[in-house]
């Protein structure tokens, strides 16, 4: 059955009053002047249950807060919204009977928080779904909202003659039709979720292709062989490296094995090294000892020559007197010089012991005999040096043969093994480094093979879940005599208002979108906009009374129509045509009494008068908003032009 849904008042809140329009009948028509606030009040409406509505400036000025009292499924409900500030992105919950605050609900989706919209939806019994939407080429999944839904109770006054349930937005052509099918069970969340499956696999299997193609490019970029050439390139150069491996280790065998039969000659050396190193010391304490002993024979010769020049000087020199300086030949008669001190230098005189010939002569024998005792013993001191000199020699010998033998050795033997071993070791270097590129290169074929078996996987999967959401819709299929049911009363509702131009009215059963004279809605235009308006209201008032006279249509009850007659002319046949429309809503009022509510707003009172027609007027003297005077019929329009066309 339809779901039920009406407003029972609207509250309007200004810094200086409050004013209550009240909604009672199952039709209230909302009359005025242009700019006295009609379409603003049905704005407000929206506003109230959380959605986004143009307001005015008049509103946005003077309105505090508005307050709606709901029908909602079997739930009576006040909410209460503020028109600007920092709450105005929540609605508060208040108790039906004491209006005290129960809680306040956001109006934009927040993690772990329930929204007014899912607030409402749970209400009135519709299902909370996500929609598979698609935005720059990806899937976007969103939330079916009570806002979303609100678009097919809402005509607007800018929008009645141009497009049905907002078809012209793109980023809601996805919504609108999920919502018929839901409305129409149609689809179901089984179905729904299989779609969303479908839409990730998709961009999975867009991924993994645009994947691939970089792999392979950069594969074709990087080395043009193909996988099979490099599978058999790289077994070739295993087995060379296998080889070249074997022929290294090889060698290293050979070098050890050569090494162990030198060990011998080695340790040889080393111990004439060694030899000769001792040798050479010994030579060099030698030679240090044989320099001290040519310091004392100097030494000695040094105070024999010394004692020789004493005894010369005292023989030559004591007999003169000297008068002048032997240096420097100036007179010594005018120097005052102390008795027993010379006249020259003027030192003591020497005692007689210190000058006696024999005491000199004692000297020199004993310095003849130091120097001979110290030549004896440098002679036996070089005699050691040039013994070890000679034994030094003989090892440093023995060792630069050593060496020449080792040498002839690992010049022969060793060294070829060592440059073999060299190059060796450079090819197997060389083929590893092949070997890592080649492997490298087949990784990424490997990537690539991987990628091509996981689109493989994903497009096996896309194609079971496509075969389940058909399976799906064709279980649901029989749903679909319903909108057959549904074009057909559209189609009689259009050919009862008998518009100019109209032959054939239908609902297409794909798009859920009335087609005129096999023509989309948005052709009609260049028939008149008073034709468009025309067919969207019935096709709206078609989906009304459908819901309600379905127990399995979950259609709204409610319906709110801003400017029925927008574009009409003021001849006869217009005026007549607008008289059929309202016959239809005093029909539908009859018909369906409270289970429905109708909310319409005109410039001119209905051309036919019924007590089930509610009235609220407004003029400009007693505008919409409450306190607020109008500027006057010569500013009309000022205010609600854009809102009411």
């Amino acid at each position: 059955m339809a779901v039920n849904l009406r407003f029972v008042s609207l509250t309007v809140t200004t810094a200086a009053t409050e004013q209550i329009y009240r909604f009672d009948s199952p039709v209230t028509v909302v009359t005025g002047p242009i700019g006295t606030g009609k379409s603003s009040l049905l704005m407000l409406l929206k506003h109230a249950v959380g959605g986004s509505a143009m307001l005015t400036p008049a509103v946005r000025t003077h309105v505090l807060s508005v307050q709606a009292e709901v029908i909602a499924g079997e739930q009576h409900i006040v909410l209460r919204r503020n028109i600007t500030g920092d709450t105005v992105g929540t609605v508060d919950l208040l108790d039906p009977h004491s209006l005290a605050l129960e809680r306040s609900l956001p109006v934009r989706a927040t993690e772990g928080e329930a929204t007014v919209s899912d607030y409402l939806l749970d209400a009135i019994g519709f299902p909370r779904e996500q929609v598979a939407t698609r935005r720059d080429g990806a899937a976007r999944p969103q939330n079916l909202t009570f806002n979303d839904l609100y678009v097919y109770i809402y005509l607007q006054a800018r929008e009645i003659d141009r497009q049905v349930v907002g078809h012209l937005d793109s980023w809601f052509e996805v919504k609108r039709k999920e919502l018929f099918r839901l409305m129409f069970t149609l689809t179901d969340s089984a179905l729904m979720e299989l779609k969303r499956t479908a839409s990730d696999l998709t961009d999975d299997l867009k991924a993994k292709v645009a994947e691939h193609k970089n792999v392979e490019q950069f594969l074709a970029a990087s080395d043009p062989r193909s996988d099979d050439e490099l599978r058999a390139e790289l077994g070739q150069l295993r087995d060379t490296l296998e080889r070249a491996q074997s022929a290294l280790e090889s060698l290293r065998s050979e070098v050890e094995e050569q090494t162990a039969a030198d060990a011998a000659l080695r340790n040889e050396l080393a111990r004439a090294i060694l030899t000769a190193q001792r040798a050479d010391e010994e030579v060099s304490a030698a030679r240090e000892l044989l320099g001290s002993r040519d310091a004392v024979v100097a030494q000695v010769q040094l105070d024999m020559a010394r004692l020789e020049r004493s005894a010369t000087a005292i023989d030559q020199l004591s007999p003169f007197d000297f008068v002048v300086c032997p240096r420097c030949m100036q007179s010594l008669n005018t120097r005052p010089v102390d008795d027993g001190h010379c006249v020259v230098c003027l030192q003591p005189d020497p005692s007689a012991e210190d000058v006696d010939p024999a005491a000199v002569e004692e000297a020199r024998a004993m310095l003849e005999q130091q120097l001979i005792d110290a030549q004896r013993v440098r002679q036996s001191d070089e005699a050691h040096l040039n013994f070890a000199q000679e034994r030094a020699q003989h090892a440093n010998f023995v060792v630069t043969t050593l060496r020449r033998q080792l040498d002839a050795q690992t010049r022969d033997a060793v060294a070829p093994r060592f440059d073999a071993i060299a190059d060796t070791s450079t090819r197997v270097a060389s083929l590893k480094a092949s070997i890592d590129s080649v492997t490298q290169l087949r990784d990424s074929w490997a990537r690539v093979r991987t990628i091509d078996q996981s689109i493989t996987r994903i497009k096996t999967k896309r194609r079971t879940v496509n075969k389940e959401v058909k399976d799906r819709s064709q279980l649901l299929a029989a749903r679909q005599t319903l909108v057959a049911n549904l074009s057909t009363e559209f189609g009689n509702l259009i050919r009862s208002w008998d518009l100019p131009w109209v032959t054939t009215a239908v609902i297409d059963r794909d798009a859920y979108l009335p087609v005129v004279n096999d023509l989309p809605f948005e052709e009609l235009q260049a028939s008149g906009g008073g034709i468009a308006t025309s067919v969207n209201v019935a096709y709206s008032l078609s989906l009304l009374a459908f819901g309600l006279d379905h127990s399995d249509v979950l259609a709204p009850s409610l319906l709110i129509i801003d400017s029925p007659r927008k574009a009409f002319g003021n001849n006869e046949a217009d005026r007549q045509r607008a008289g059929q429309i309202y016959a239809r809503f005093r029909t539908m009022a009859d018909a369906y009494g409270d289970r429905l509510q109708l909310i319409i707003a005109d410039n001119d009172p209905p051309p036919t008068t019924n007590d089930v027609f509610g009235k609220i007027e407004f003029d400009y003297a007693s505008p919409m908003v409450p306190g607020v005077s109008h500027p006057g019929p010569e500013h009309q329009g000022r205010i609600e032009d854009e809102a009411e066309g």
